[in-house]
């Protein structure tokens, strides 16, 4: 294979590799939002339940319904079980954007180990007006890689909380927010990394 034939190889697996992110990166943002409602939602019913164990019902007018603090408890249980059911799976979808992230990377960056021979360095190292050079591609895609990554883990992190630990659920949302926050460099990272990619994702996409 020439070097020519090497670049070629290399630069439609980069291509295909930065498609398949942009598609997953926009079903990522719409499940980070869902989780965010539920988030808030969550914390919402510990407060809620904090509020139903600190009353006394017996002391109120409401003590004509004996057994109402144990079904509103149950109630509030039950929701707060549900919500908990929704974020993982929510969870099971970022999961599965970082997994297929994972893979794309770790078959592209063999492909260019297959071919980094006859590539050479300097070919790796080239720019021009339509493509950044592919070791910056390269970086690019490892740095998305590593922040989905680390993002799954920390989410999951913090969706561990013992149910009985209210107070910690109601901090949930400002967890989750402080998150957001130190990802947002991140995340815009991969927004300006697909559009640095555009015009060399249509050059390589002609060529096939």
């Amino acid at each position: 294979m020439s070097e020519a034939a090497a670049l070629v190889s290399v630069q439609q697996s980069l291509r295909r590799c930065f498609d398949i992110i942009e598609k997953h990166h926009e079903e990522w943002k719409l499940a980070i939002m869902e989780c965010d409602s539920m988030v808030v939602t969550l914390s919402n019913l510990a407060e809620q339940l904090k509020a139903c164990n600190k009353v006394t019902f017996e002391k109120t007018p409401l003590n004509i319904f004996s057994d109402l603090q144990d079904r509103l408890f149950f109630k509030l249980k039950l929701a707060m079980d549900l919500t908990l059911e929704k974020l993982n799976d929510k969870m099971c979808t970022l999961q599965k954007v970082r997994d297929t992230v994972s893979h794309q990377v770790a078959s592209l960056l063999y492909i260019y180990e297959m071919n980094m021979e006859k590539l050479g360095l300097d070919a790796s190292l080239k720019r021009s007006s339509l493509s950044p050079s592919v070791a910056d591609m390269l970086e690019w895609l490892q740095d998305i890689e590593k922040y989905y990554r680390n993002q799954c883990i920390k989410r999951k992190l913090l969706l561990q909380v013992d149910h009985d630990r209210l107070s910690e659920i109601q901090g949930l949302p400002r967890a989750w927010k402080e998150l957001e926050d130190k990802s947002a460099a991140k995340q815009q990272l991969i927004q300006d990394t697909l559009l640095s990619v555009s015009l060399f994702r249509e050059a390589t996409c002609e060529k096939d």
